[in-house]
């Protein structure tokens, strides 16, 4: 029997412990208000914190150095902006030095095979007289050709090349301009029908890049 009891005293005292206790009104209110306190300086004390950091970002020497780092990358992407576009001009210029050298060679290779023919002692009269008439004519083209370029850059365009055939009667022209309106192909024909003597349907347009 006296162990029974002590094990009732020892389960009413277990049940007291889990049972909550009952607040009054008034002591639910105290409750609330402390909480809301506490949550409020929680509150506070960051605000203070992340205000204290974004004060030594701002003033100590790794805001200086990311920012630092930050413009010199931007420096560098400009420069690789910089350095791209001179690749681009300097291949442009190098396919026009290119093509006027191979149009020049070629032109004077004709020109001395013709010149043979003038000073041949073999060749008859008529001979003589067909070889120096084209080598007039290649001088005239060489010449058109060169107005032809020199006008069309004068219009805005940042290089060209102008190619006329063998008989005279159709030209190419290739033109550096990324930008290649209507109006600027319009003025381009204009001018090498003025300087060719050709139709506006023999004279192509090509650009370069």
């Amino acid at each position: 029997m006296i162990i029974l009891k002590k094990e009732n005293k020892q389960k009413n005292k277990e049940k007291k412990k889990k049972e909550k206790p009952i607040l009054t009104e008034e002591q639910i209110k105290k409750r609330k208000t402390r909480n809301t306190r506490i949550a409020a300086c929680c509150f506070l004390l960051l605000l203070g914190v992340g205000v204290a950091g974004n004060w030594y970002w701002e003033n100590s020497d790794i805001s200086a150095k990311i920012n630092a780092v930050s413009s010199d990358r931007d420096k560098i992407l400009g420069e690789a902006t910089y350095v791209d576009a001179t690749t681009q001009i300097a291949k442009e210029n190098a396919y026009f030095s290119s093509a006027r050298v191979e149009r020049q060679t070629a032109r004077d290779e004709s020109l001395e095979k013709l010149q043979k023919i003038v000073d041949s002692t073999k060749e008859t009269d008529k001979a003589h007289i067909a070889a120096a008439d084209k080598i007039a004519s290649i001088s005239d083209i060489i010449s058109t050709e060169n107005k032809i370029e020199t006008l069309v850059k004068a219009k805005g365009v940042n290089n060209c090349l102008a190619v006329i055939n063998e008989d005279a009667t159709k030209v190419n022209v290739i033109v550096d301009s990324k930008d290649l309106t209507d109006q600027i192909i319009l003025q381009i024909k204009e001018i090498t029908v003025s300087q060719l003597g050709c139709s506006y349907e023999d004279v192509t347009i090509i650009q370069s890049n």
